[in-house]
């Protein structure tokens, strides 16, 4: 989160960003201003995805959302997150990336950060952040953005972005509680517990709509298309074929409650939801019927100015979709 898995130099007083979101349906494109006043929108779009598989070439974003620098997000199945413990060396909050791939268990071919969201005290360790990236994905990224604005500043794990625009919007409601945040997108859904503003667990599970359009497709024999359009369709009840292929990420997420329950001695009042997966009728009820916690969706734009005829209104409604763009935006301001 905030430019976790940042490789260039740290630019000072931008107050002007686009966050670009990338993931298996949609590139997210969110353009946010800073001012005296806060933070505001200047426009926003969907478009088509980006195939990883192909040879990567240069995205054109619309020019209304083109300032000199971005913020870029994405997700996929071989990303790395996880909260870490270690002692940095003294006077320091940072660890060197070699050990953050060793605490993360993975190669050189990943890229890897962290961030201190835990300050241990005395000779306890202190807690971190961490998210790894493969190289070639880095590279990928990069490569879309050859020249001309805008200029990448970083890129981050899409699950982790969404948790700095939940922190913007939310951080006052839930400063006294314990929450699970889930960014559940089309390939992966990542989770994360916060306990009275402190991340405590964090998770990524293989989980999200394409399982869901598959299992519709081997049931009724239909194509992936009218797939997703059954799995829209609020009149038509498919709960059980959703809390089938939805079970296993449940339970994983039980166990995490409980975890984090038993060590943080804090019950998990409420469960918040983004992204686009989240979006499908009756996912949030089977969450809240089998988790036994109130699950709500929430809009990233909160706390956020938006001047009228910004916001399409084509997108009204798909708020969830742009919890990491805006995320990735929030925390390059943040750290600008």
């Amino acid at each position: 989160m905030m430019g976790l898995l940042n490789k260039n130099k740290k630019h000072k007083g931008l107050s002007d960003l686009v966050g670009i979101d990338f993931s298996s349906t949609a590139v997210k494109v969110v353009r946010l201003k800073k001012s005296r006043t806060g933070i505001g929108l200047a426009g926003l779009d969907l478009l088509p995805p980006v195939d990883f598989s192909q040879q990567s070439g240069r995205i054109d974003l619309p020019r209304n959302l083109c300032p000199h620098y971005g913020c870029l997000a994405y997700s996929s199945e071989d990303t790395v997150v996880r909260l870490i413990n270690a002692s940095p060396t003294a006077g320091s909050e940072v660890l060197p990336e070699e050990q953050i791939r060793e605490l993360l268990n993975v190669g050189e071919e990943y890229r890897a950060s962290a961030v201190l969201v835990n300050k241990g005290k005395g000779r306890q360790d202190s807690g971190f952040l961490a998210a790894a990236i493969p190289e070639d994905d880095a590279r990928f990224l990069f490569n879309m953005f050859p020249s001309g604005p805008p200029a990448p500043l970083s890129i981050e794990v899409s699950g982790l972005a969404s948790i700095t625009a939940f922190l913007h919007a939310r951080s006052e409601e839930c400063g006294n509680e314990s929450v699970c945040l889930i960014e559940s997108g089309d390939q992966v859904s990542y989770f994360a517990f916060i306990n009275r503003g402190v991340i405590s667990l964090v998770g990524r599970y293989g989980f999200g709509g394409r399982m869901l359009r598959h299992k519709i497709v081997e049931e009724l024999g239909v194509d992936d298309e009218l797939a997703g359009t059954i799995l829209s369709d609020q009149s038509i009840n498919i709960a059980a074929t959703i809390l089938d292929v939805m079970n296993p990420f449940l339970k994983q997420l039980a166990i995490s409650r409980d975890f984090m329950e038993r060590h943080q001695k804090s019950k998990v009042t409420k469960v918040y939801a983004s992204g686009g997966t989240s979006l499908l009728p009756h996912w949030k009820e089977i969450v809240q019927q089998e988790l036994q916690i109130e699950a709500v969706s929430w809009n990233p734009f909160e706390n956020i100015q938006i001047e009228q005829d910004v916001f399409p209104s084509n997108l009204v409604g798909q708020e969830a979709r742009f919890a990491a763009a805006v995320g990735a935006a929030i925390g390059g301001l943040q750290e600008s």
